[in-house]
């Protein structure tokens, strides 16, 4: 691990203190990290500190937790030239990768480890539940609805064989669900027909349902989130305890598209859905594997961990919430300024992980000479306070980063015009780092699941969420030497093609009409050509009587070595039982 740095003197409570900052609850939820203007706003307002001597910063923790006099007062930055930084990058500790052993695992083994059986149970119960309450309001037999009163409860294996046909329709989009099971010749895929009939699949879609509405007085979760909360927790509890992500993650918002009415609805104009529900990621840098989320429900959503009270700033809440299982485990976490403040990186290098990132000049604490200095274009300032770091660079616009291992370092490299270019090695790391919950919208967007048009919103967010549980299952499935060639599309193929397999002999298919008592005739059911009869040992042509039209000549079925004319015989005698 790397030495202490100069932070490491504060106690608890002085971390926790230092994190309470006054956020407006009303201008967080109308922003979102894209947004530049609001960039003139400081979202990281402290109480004063009082002034801190020089002895008593570079004296033991100890020594400081004795004055009861500073137990509650936040550190004072003093800001020093760079060359004097002497900070160094965090060492990782811990086995990356998934927490169990893979190798012989399967494609659909790997996606039922975090979307087990508990959790398909769960939906099960709900959805038959939430049936047979519905049904029981249905006065009229309308034409839909007296489908609807021969429900049958959904099992488990039916309800697997309807997420794999879910996932099939990221992969063939169509504008209908009916469109699957179209008999025109441009539409036919008779693996939907064959998998689970098309009143059945609108039943269980119409009925899909994850929580008992009749106990929602007993929910204490967020109570925007009631209808699919259940759902949200399973899947965070399994993404964070089967894989533990590499040394570089990074913290970015997530859009899921959705235009109807909800009180949480959020407008990213740089977002390429704009408008639909927000979510906070964490994600691993080079894979996009999401280890942990929020689901923003507005400006009433609630944050409280050991480190987190609510008088916390609601960024640095966010960040600290995300990474909380995290801590201290030497990785380093690259955020956007929507996030980042010399506060929030000095706790997270208190708990042994670094902080890296692009800085609003405004944020409080950033020291006034890389804030205000003028810069031409190519030169840089930075400075330090102890174990952060912040540097403004000229660019075509202003960059300030913000870490706590960087120094002013330049680095030269190649643009896309194949020009060589001298840019500080703080943001070329930040280029190649902050793509995580990029990297993952971008692998998803070719298989959106949530596409079709819906009333209910919680299931739109469910299929995102299933989207990005095959996606984490891929990542986990591909983590082994010899898988790492299978790539998204053939891994979506053999998840759906697999769970057919192993859960399709349990859906009950309707049997329509009556059985027959003898099973029909080959000459109706198997494959037959006309030809000319042989020649025979007396006749080189021989002739015989047309079984149908009664009349002579010399053709006939070989399969059936029946006489048959080309004109009518031979089609009503492989398509006529009776004749």
């Amino acid at each position: 691990m790397a030495g202490p740095s100069t932070s490491r003197a504060l106690t608890e409570v002085e971390q926790v203190t230092a994190l309470n900052e006054v956020l407006d609850d009303e201008t967080l939820s109308n922003y979102s990290s894209d947004d530049e203007s609001a960039s003139d706003y400081d979202y990281t307002q402290l109480v004063p500190p009082e002034t801190i001597s020089a002895s008593e910063r570079d004296s033991d923790p100890e020594d400081i937790v004795a004055h009861d006099e500073l137990e509650e007062v936040p550190r004072r930055f003093v800001w020093e030239d760079i060359d004097s930084f002497h900070a160094s990058r965090e060492s990782f500790c811990g086995v990356c990768g998934p927490q169990f052993d893979t190798a012989e695992l399967d494609v659909v083994s790997v996606f039922e480890s975090i979307f087990d059986i508990s959790l398909v149970q769960l939906i099960v119960d709900e959805t038959n539940r939430y049936a047979q309450q519905e049904i029981s309001k249905i006065a009229r037999p309308l034409t839909f609805r007296s489908r609807i009163r021969k429900w049958e409860d959904v099992t488990v294996d039916e309800m697997y064989v309807v997420l794999a046909l879910i996932m099939l329709t990221g992969i063939d989009q169509r504008p209908t669900l009916r469109s699957y099971y179209s008999k025109n010749r441009l539409l036919f895929t008779p693996f939907f027909a064959e998998t689970l009939p098309l009143e059945r699949l609108e039943v269980i879609m119409r009925f899909l349902h994850f929580s008992d509405n009749s106990k929602q007085n007993e929910y204490q979760g967020p109570s925007k989130l009631f209808k699919i909360y259940p759902v949200i927790q399973h899947l965070s509890r399994k993404f964070q305890i089967l894989y533990l992500p590499g040394h570089n993650i990074a913290i970015d918002e997530s859009l899921t598209l959705w235009k109807g009415r909800l009180s949480f609805k959020q407008y990213l104009p740089l977002k390429a859905a704009k408008f639909g529900i927000k979510t906070f990621e964490l994600c691993e840098s080079s894979s996009g594997y999401v280890w942990s989320f929020l689901v923003y429900t507005g400006q009433g959503m609630e944050l409280t961990n050991q480190y987190v009270t609510a008088e916390t700033n609601k960024t640095t809440a966010i960040v600290i919430t995300l990474l909380e299982n995290l801590l201290g485990r030497g990785h380093t976490v690259w955020m956007d300024n929507f996030y980042n403040s010399p506060d929030l990186a000095r706790f997270l290098k208190s708990k042994n992980t670094d902080c890296v990132g692009t800085l609003r000049p405004n944020r409080k604490n950033v020291p006034p000479l890389v804030k205000d200095k003028k810069l031409k274009k190519g030169e840089h300032c930075a400075q330090h306070s102890g174990d952060v770091a912040v540097l403004a660079w000229q660019d075509k616009k202003r960059v300030t980063m913000i870490s706590t291992y960087h120094k002013n370092d330049m680095r030269v490299v190649v643009n896309r015009a194949s020009k060589a270019e001298i840019k500080p090695v703080v943001v070329c790391d930040y280029n190649k780092n902050m793509l995580g919950v990029d990297l993952k919208d971008q692998m998803l967007q070719p298989y959106l699941l949530e596409r079709k048009k819906g009333t209910k919103w919680y299931l739109k967010l469910f299929k995102r969420l299933l989207n990005v549980a095959i996606h984490n299952s891929m990542v986990i499935y591909r983590s082994h030497p010899n898988k790492q060639n299978l790539d998204t599309l053939q891994f979506r193929l053999s998840l759906v093609q697999g769970l057919v397999e192993k859960h399709g002999s349990g859906v009950r298919r309707p049997v329509h009409g009556r059985p027959a008592v003898h099973p029909p005739p080959k000459r109706l059911t198997e494959r037959h050509f006309l030809e000319r009869i042989p020649p025979t040992g007396k006749k080189a042509r021989p002739h015989r009587r047309f079984v149908v039209c009664g009349k002579k000549g010399q053709y006939w079925c070989g399969e059936c070595e029946e006489a048959l004319c080309y004109e009518e015989c031979f089609k009503a005698y492989h398509t006529l039982l009776n004749i």
